[in-house]
């Protein structure tokens, strides 16, 4: 488990990253004064496996509670438990934080906003990740439970995930479309703990697929691609971490790694604070990127511990103390 922890320690950094380059997208709702082409390419860069990477890590994680430690959990027990850990910081973070920082900077309509972005969830920002989660728990674990009383293995899962990651699921409302998107990565990572010598091959093929791609550009389907993709970002970080769990020894993985969710919810409207002050002037790209990265990681992880010492864990999905 070690390397797990490792792992999500990269992959909060790399969230906070790809957040702070996205500015530099077209696709951005903010506009730095100076553009810059290689700060987008390593957001397409990050963007290709960063996601993928949390989700196959909550998935590695909750394998290894029911089918290494063999954990018994109930429905109910599992549904209550992710609702207060996901369900209330999206409605709590969302209604507190998102909503007033996104009618305040004039990008959003509060009235349609309101409804669009958090009672339908189509545009909640980054806490969609949050909700589409807490749906690929509840699908998983029934999925689960079919194949248990089926006597069906448990890999069959990965099946029904395939189909619908490559069909597609248009129903955007709730999240639910990215919760279909996203369950291959829970599903692969619930894999990797029972299966994980056999991930070798599944990287090599990723590999020769993203060759064979580089070879004759545009051939390979593109969700297959970002499959691919995904795969090779995942299992990269996943061998880096192995090789780097002393880094659990440094006080930076000590401050970071505590907090990692409490800054998942913090950082994204503090980055959008911070670029909006910054969007009139004329900045070099890398210097503001810098600086915006190590002002919303430490203003996220005080603001989290701020929390957890007000008693007010509940917010940031903890219990109360």
């Amino acid at each position: 488990m070690k390397e797990l922890n490792v792992l999500k320690f990269y992959g909060i950094l790399l969230v906070v990253l790809g957040h702070v380059t996205f500015t530099y997208s077209p696709m951005s709702i903010i506009s730095p004064n100076i553009p810059s082409p290689t700060l987008n390419l390593v957001k397409d860069i990050i963007y290709s496996f960063h996601m993928p990477l949390f989700f196959f890590a909550s998935g590695c994680i909750f394998s290894y509670q029911l089918e290494v430690r063999q954990k018994p959990m109930t429905f109910m027990q599992m549904f209550k438990n992710k609702a207060k850990r996901l369900v209330l910081p999206f409605f709590a973070f969302g209604l507190f934080m998102v909503y007033p920082t996104m009618v305040l900077l004039g990008f959003r309509d509060p009235v349609h906003y309101f409804i669009d972005g958090f009672i339908l969830a189509l545009d909640p920002r980054h806490l969609w990740f949050v909700l589409a989660l807490f749906l690929i728990f509840i699908l998983f674990f029934c999925l689960r439970k079919i194949c248990t009383k089926l006597h069906t293995p448990v890999w069959a899962i990965s099946m029904i995930a395939i189909l619908v990651y490559f069909f597609h699921l248009e129903f955007a409302y709730f999240q639910i479309k990215n919760a279909g998107e996203y369950l291959i990565w829970f599903t692969l990572g619930y894999m990797f703990t029972i299966y994980r010598p056999a991930f070798k091959y599944i990287t090599i093929v990723a590999i020769c697929g993203i060759g064979f791609n580089m070879a004759i550009p545009s051939i390979t389907p593109p969700d297959l691609l970002k499959l691919f993709n995904g795969i090779v970002g995942i299992m990269a970080f996943y061998i880096l971490s192995i090789w780097t769990t002393r880094i659990e020894n440094s006080k930076f993985y000590q401050w970071i790694s505590p907090n990692s969710f409490g800054i998942y919810l913090f950082h994204a409207m503090i980055i959008y604070w911070l670029e909006f002050i910054a969007m009139p002037y004329s900045i070099n790209p890398f210097l503001l990127s810098i600086c915006v990265f190590a002002i919303s990681l430490t203003l996220s992880v005080l603001l989290t511990k701020t929390v957890r010492r007000l008693g007010w864990g509940i917010v940031i999905g903890e219990k109360s103390k």
